[in-house]
């Protein structure tokens, strides 16, 4: 797994995996960025309950040529509060079995938001997931960074 800081709109990647809370509008992070980006399609899909961010949830989306990857998951990761190791392992087993039921071998992976849960404790437990969730073909993943801070810790952490 590589850890990296970029721009979505310059990464090139087969597909894009961001998540969401069940409980938290407007969207935040990548997953409110693509919503930009996609017109507010994604905030319409809620609005109309056709999404709703219950854990492992998994949606998919085309980009519509507004980044490179063409395909985006969106991976619901439940409420903000319940937010633990066990609902990212399980989030990151949705999003990486759907993935790789769709045949992509390449992703970039938005870090998981984890406000209530040690970022070590979190790294982990998106890792197993992701390994749980696509067991039989390696993914190549990348894990795409908020901020240069968080780089900076996460990437000494997977360097364990």
């Amino acid at each position: 797994m590589k850890v990296i800081i970029q721009d979505i709109k310059k990464l090139e990647t087969e597909a894009l995996i961001v998540s969401f809370f069940a409980d938290v509008r407007p969207l935040k992070g990548l997953a409110g960025e693509l919503d930009w980006l996609l017109c507010g399609s994604l905030s319409d899909l809620l609005l109309h309950q056709k999404l709703e961010g219950s854990l492992g949830e998994v949606a998919l989306f085309t980009s519509r040529g507004k980044i490179p990857a063409q395909k985006i998951f969106l991976v619901g990761l439940g409420s903000q509060a319940a937010l633990s190791p066990s609902t990212l392992r399980k989030a990151a087993r949705a999003a990486a079995s759907t993935a790789w039921t769709a045949g992509v071998t390449r992703v970039a992976l938005e870090y998981f938001p984890s406000p209530n849960v040690p970022q070590e404790a979190a790294l982990q437990a998106v890792q197993k997931g992701l390994m749980e969730g696509a067991p039989v073909r390696k993914l190549d993943i990348s894990l795409v960074m908020p901020d240069a801070a968080t780089y900076e810790k996460i990437s000494r952490l997977v360097k364990k």
